[in-house]
């Protein structure tokens, strides 16, 4: 029983240990400028298309972004809805994307987007 116990309780610890806090968006995604150096799709990663190439992301600490995706740019607003999560929208309201921060490090990070299919996308990042 104590070791069941012992179990529970660092499984407990592990995944609260993996989560992205707001305050790690804020100090260490937020104020950067990121570019998109990988997209994977159903496992599979994949380097950006010709259209993709200049793709990045800007989180900026007055809470509006700045993202180039597919080419096209878009200026809006974030805000952190929860651990882990940022939603962005645009100033007119015509583009909006929740974004799961996967991973954070020194130089790279992780997102997710899941498309209206649910189709799972991450996109990985590195500094500018």
């Amino acid at each position: 029983m104590k070791t069941m116990l012992f179990f529970l309780l660092a499984l407990c610890c592990f995944s609260l240990k993996g989560q992205i806090t707001s305050t790690q968006i804020k100090n260490e995604l937020a104020g950067k400028e990121w570019k998109i150096i990988k997209y994977e799709t159903f496992g599979v990663e994949a380097e950006p298309k010709p259209e993709q190439v200049n793709d990045k992301l800007t989180l900026n600490k007055d809470m509006t972004f700045f993202i180039v995706e597919d080419g096209k740019e878009y200026f809006g607003n974030w805000v952190i809805q929860s651990e882990a999560y940022i939603n962005c929208k645009s100033k007119t309201g015509e583009w909006s994307r929740q974004y799961k921060v996967i991973s954070i490090a020194e130089k790279t990070a992780t997102i997710e987007y899941k498309d209206p299919d649910l189709t799972r996308i991450l996109y990985r990042l590195e500094l500018k």
